[in-house]
């Protein structure tokens, strides 16, 4: 795998959605490649504080309603 192959399985790596053969070459690619490694590391990181401030405060129904209807056409 490839530096543009993890970056792009990033987000499914750390959702844990990927196949246990897509995992296992993401992980190995992340351990060997400290550029990769880093910006997992931030991501992570980033995703942590977000989920860490989401829990504290409820986005309006409203917001929420718009939020899906941009992500998902409806």
């Amino acid at each position: 795998m490839n530096c543009r192959e993890a970056v792009e399985h990033l987000y499914e790596y750390l959702d844990r959605e990927l196949t246990p053969e897509v995992e296992s070459k993401v992980r190995e690619h992340l351990k060997a490649c400290p550029p990769c490694g880093e910006h997992f590391d931030t991501e992570q990181a980033f995703l942590k504080f977000v989920e860490a401030r989401c829990r504290s405060r409820c986005a309006p129904p409203e917001l929420k309603r718009r939020i899906l209807r941009e992500l998902f056409g409806e």
